[in-house]
């Protein structure tokens, strides 16, 4: 009987920054310092699984223009046999930029994705861990901005022979629909279209599926699409693949003001020019911040930490720090060919 442990498909990906910008001038920002993995590392040595399973980047010293620059990024990915469980299979994908600079409104010293899973044997959702990932003195406006991030957000691994994170009632689920459920009524009291949350691209539309969950159909494309990846290269349908739903580790973000003396030389707390609710920043002039935002379908977990949606000072679209892992084997897991 052919071990599994050897069987497992790996796949992640990590890239430091990717986007479009159209104003002031029209640029595609091709992936940045990216890497991938992919693959069965069925019946290797030890020194070949080495050579393999990992994969890094380093870059430095990225600018567009005066729009969009860091210092260095590092992104790396990697695929082994779990240490802690027999049979199991551990995925890593990480991607580090530093020095972030964005129109000078945007800037972190530090901004960390990072996510790793576990498939065990026989089991189609892994257990999910997004432990590393953070920000480091991220500022709006020159102001401290101080996120509130919620790592377990993905809770319990869904245990069963083809349960998925997606399924109806599961703790990820349920940290979804109390996430959208504050969002949509955040925004009811908002002028949307003015802020520039209505686009078709932006948000909620598509990326939030209007705050309702809808679970009976989203189960629904689930299953199609799990059932899909079960079939082979040649036979899957593109109609069936699903992009899954997106939410944020991200729960709150306190923007602190900036404290300075008038000209009187009493002190003077100056406000931060932004509306901030759960991981959504808007910036008048700017555009829209969305802070960690994590995407998940029935077999794959894709977490950006920074997207930014300009249409004042520039135009365009970016996302920074961004990774993505799936995978799976004979037993159970998704993205196998």
């Amino acid at each position: 009987m052919e071990d599994e442990r050897t069987s497992h498909y790996f796949h992640a990906e990590a890239h430091a920054l990717a986007g479009k910008l159209k104003l002031p001038f029209q640029e595609e920002i091709k992936k940045q310092a990216f890497v991938k993995l992919e693959g069965q590392l069925a019946d290797l040595t030890d020194e070949e699984r080495a050579q393999r399973n990992y994969f890094s980047q380093h870059a430095k010293d990225f600018r567009l223009e005066g729009i969009i620059s860091y210092a260095s990024a590092h992104t790396q990915v990697s695929g082994h046999r779990s240490d802690k469980h027999d049979g199991a299979s551990v995925t890593l994908a990480t991607s580090v930029v530093e020095n972030l600079n964005i129109l000078n409104v945007v800037t972190a010293d530090r901004v960390v994705a990072q996510i790793s899973t576990t498939h065990l044997p026989g089991q189609y959702s892994p257990h999910v861990t997004f432990l590393g990932t953070h920000f480091e003195n991220l500022r709006i406006a020159r102001h401290k901005a101080e996120p509130y991030m919620k790592l377990e957000l993905a809770g319990a691994r869904s245990a069963g022979e083809k349960a998925t994170p997606v399924d109806a009632g599961t703790e990820l689920m349920k940290a979804i629909d109390a996430q959208y459920q504050r969002l949509k009524g955040w925004l009811a009291g908002q002028d949307t279209k003015a802020m520039r949350l209505t686009e078709a691209d932006g948000f909620p539309p598509n990326k939030y599926y209007g705050f309702n969950l809808g679970a009976a159909g989203i189960q629904g494309k689930a299953q199609a699409a799990q059932e899909n990846d079960a079939q082979p290269c040649n036979k899957r349908d593109k109609t069936k693949e699903w992009g899954g739903i997106t939410c944020s580790l991200v729960e709150h973000v306190e923007i602190k003001n900036i404290s300075a003396k008038g000209a009187d030389g009493k002190s003077i707390e100056i406000p931060p020019p932004v509306k901030s609710f759960g991981h959504v920043i808007h910036i008048p002039d700017f555009g829209n911040i969305f802070l960690a935002e994590l995407t998940v379908s029935h077999d794959t977990y894709n977490l950006t930490m920074i997207r930014v949606d300009m249409g004042c000072l520039a135009a365009g679209s970016a996302g920074v720090a961004s990774c993505s892992v799936n995978g799976g084997g004979k037993g159970g897991g998704g993205g196998g060919t």
